[in-house]
């Protein structure tokens, strides 16, 4: 099995309403992907975002977006092939509100 990096994004716009909302859901999608063992961790990033820019390392209090989307939180799961993890990642709720999930795979040296 392979790792597999999914970076979720969601509008500027998305608020507590929308997060109270989709907790759930992601309870649910969390258990199924530990019953399927492909789960490995994730955490959420709910607090403020910093940046630290270009030679004088500038420190600044921002989000970065993207298309008017911010990253709020980093899956890690396992699957044989990035087809299978492109399939776990329509199951993420946040494309419901608008969001994106960005997969990567994780080269094997970084995961041993």
């Amino acid at each position: 099995m392979k790792q597999y990096n999914l970076l979720v994004r969601v509008p500027d716009t998305y608020g507590t309403e929308q997060a109270k909302s989709a907790g759930p859901q992601w309870e649910k999608v969390i258990e199924q992907w530990k019953a399927d063992e492909v789960y490995v961790l994730s955490f959420a990033f709910p607090g403020d975002s910093y940046t630290v820019t270009g030679k004088e390392k500038l420190i600044k209090k921002e989000t970065v977006l993207s298309d008017n989307l911010k990253v709020v939180s980093n899956i890690v799961l396992q699957a044989k092939t990035i087809e299978e993890a492109l399939d776990l990642a329509k199951s993420c709720p946040v494309l419901l509100y608008g969001g994106k999930v960005e997969v990567r795979e994780i080269p094997v040296a970084l995961t041993k």
